[in-house]
Parts: C-alpha cells; sequence; structure tokens
C-alpha cells in the first residue's frame, strides 16, 4: 500500500472519531461524533417490526426545526375552496385569493438508546469476537429505537411530552369521526369525504388487529371475500389476512396496515398525490445513526440515535377515527 493510501486511510479513521466542529444546540459547545448509517439493519427490521415507518416517504432536514406550508384548504374554486372564478374579462385581471396553506414549525425530536458492554464482559470475552456481541446489542437497541418511533408516529403528543413529536392522533385535526368496528362501507365514507376535500388517492389504512378482523368478517358476510380456497387436489385453505380495500369513490386500492400500535385510532392516509407529492413525510434532521459516546468507565458505549419529526402537508386529506374496540 502506498504512503498517500495510508494517509488517506489513518485521515479518514481520524475523521471517523470525532471533528472539531460545534454547534449552537445544547450544549452550545461540544465535540461532534460522525455516525455510521445503519441502513443495512433498518431494512431488515422496519418491513415486519415497523410497517408504518417503512411506508413514510422520508427527506433529509436542516436547521432545528421542521418549517413548512401545512395545506388548509381545498384548491378549487368552490365554496369548500377559493370560492373565486378563475375566470376574467379581456384587459382585466384573474381574482386574487389568499393562500389556502399556513406555515408551521416543528421541532426535531432525538430517539435513542445506549448500548454499553461494560469491564466484566470485556474481560470475559478474551479471545472472542466482541464486535459480534455489540452488533447484536446494537440491533437490539435499534429495534427499540424503531418501535419507539413506529409508536411516536401514530400517537405522539407534544404538548405531553415535550421530547416527543405528535403523531397523527394529535396532527389530523379536520376530518375526524368515531365507530366501534369498521365497516367497508364506512371506510368508503370516510374515503369519500377526502375526495370531496380534493384527495385524489387514499393509500393507507391503519388499523389495530380488531378492526381488521372486524372488517375481514363484514366483507366475508356480505360475499365479498370468501375464507376458504380449495386447490386442484382437494386440500383446503381457511382464513384470510385482508391486505387491501377498494376505494369506493376512485376505484384505487386502499392498503390495510395493522398495527398494535394504532390502539382505539384508525387512519386513513393520503401519503401522496397522484403526481407523486408527498403530503406525508417524515424530515430527519440526522438519520438512523450510530456513534461511539465518550465513557469514563471502563466499557465500550455506543449510541443508536436519530433526530426527525413528522409533518402531515396535505392535513385535509387525512381522516382519523377514535374510539374504536381494541378486543
Amino acid at each position: 500500500m502506498e504512503a498517500n493510501q495510508i494517509a488517506q486511510l489513518v485521515q479518514d479513521e481520524i475523521r471517523k472519531a470525532v471533528t472539531d466542529s460545534t454547534y449552537t444546540f445544547s450544549p452550545s459547545s461540544r465535540s461532534i461524533y460522525s455516525p455510521e448509517n445503519l441502513d443495512p439493519v433498518i431494512k431488515t427490521v422496519v418491513p415486519t417490526a415497523t410497517p408504518v415507518r417503512s411506508f413514510l416517504p422520508r427527506v433529509p432536514g436542516m436547521g432545528e426545526a421542521a418549517s413548512f406550508n401545512k395545506l388548509t384548504s381545498r384548491l378549487d374554486n368552490q365554496a369548500g375552496g377559493t370560492g373565486s372564478s378563475v375566470g376574467f374579462a379581456d384587459a382585466g385581471q384573474p381574482n386574487q385569493t389568499s393562500q389556502s396553506s399556513t406555515f408551521v414549525s416543528y421541532p426535531y425530536k432525538n430517539l435513542g438508546r445506549d448500548v454499553e458492554i461494560g469491564r466484566q464482559q470485556i474481560a470475559s470475552n478474551k479471545g472472542g469476537n466482541l464486535e459480534d456481541v455489540r452488533a447484536r446489542e446494537e440491533l437490539i437497541k435499534t429495534t427499540e429505537v424503531l418501535l419507539g418511533e413506529e409508536v411516536m408516529t401514530l400517537t405522539g403528543d407534544a404538548a405531553l411530552y415535550s421530547t416527543e413529536y405528535s403523531g397523527f392522533s394529535k396532527l389530523i385535526t379536520t376530518n375526524s369521526g368515531s365507530a366501534g368496528l369498521l365497516t367497508a362501507s364506512g371506510v368508503s365514507s370516510y374515503a369519500e369525504t377526502l375526495f370531496q376535500n380534493g384527495a385524489d388517492l387514499v393509500s393507507h389504512l391503519i388499523l389495530n388487529p380488531r378492526q381488521n378482523r372486524a372488517l375481514s368478517d363484514q366483507l366475508e358476510g356480505s360475499g365479498t371475500i370468501q375464507r376458504i380456497v380449495i386447490d386442484n387436489q382437494g386440500a383446503a385453505t381457511g382464513g384470510q389476512h385482508l391486505s387491501n380495500i377498494v376505494d369506493g369513490n376512485t376505484g384505487n386500492l386502499i392498503k390495510v396496515v395493522t398495527s398494535r400500535y394504532a390502539l382505539s385510532w384508525a387512519f386513513l392516509l393520503s401519503v401522496r398525490s397522484a403526481a407523486g407529492e408527498n403530503w406525508i413525510e417524515m424530515e430527519d434532521l440526522e438519520a438512523m445513526s450510530i456513534y461511539d459516546v465518550p465513557t469514563a468507565n471502563h466499557s465500550i458505549q455506543s449510541r443508536v440515535y436519530e433526530s426527525t419529526v413528522l409533518k402531515v402537508i396535505g392535513e385535509p386529506y387525512q381522516y382519523k377515527v377514535g374510539g374504536l374496540a381494541t378486543s
């Protein structure tokens, strides 16, 4: 290996360990540790453990808060929208309308867990692979952080807990209802409200396991779905997993996402517009990462960490239903 290559490797290791940069958060001055991104771990864990996190778009953030224009009303010229005709006379000028959005700012929240391997564990592992032990513990703590984000995204309350960001149960305010058990007709009615508000692609329905079963039973009773499939050998497979439901207004398929963390809530979401714009997204000041933490103890300590916040941009295109049965 040439001298310049060795020098570059040393420089890279130093850069990964620590820099001399400072920033203005709290505390006001301290060293910055360069994180190692955990993307491979996230891809392994997310699809099954955190289904809501897996379908939400993520964008990079900057500054101390996520600031954006939140849509507050329809954009058409009907009574529920701008209420102003787009037509105008020759040599005239178009009607002026006020903005259909409001500027909001949500501070980023830190989510994390620490991994520490103590002196006795280090000593007892002599001759073994300490990194395997550390990687296993980091995977466990990564899962904890991901699950914590999943819960916060659904039911977080920044007003009640200052270290949390608000989730769907708090950020969705325009459209809401209550029910004991969901029905296909009820879901279609909620989707109709969103369609009338201007939503063109209702994409996800998040609900608890009891509500998924209620929808399945109701659809089976109406003959819309069948529980038993018989193959050409006469073997029967019973039961079902309701994964999609048809939006009766547009014909789009709504993905049914069953979450144990939805509690008594259900959320009917338009994550993106038909043109691909994000109506809901997570904004990451720092993506899920891991970095070494200085410690005075005879131990190895690392921190699994992210700084993020939930943004509901197209708020009139979302619907929440409360009071649902959970068992």
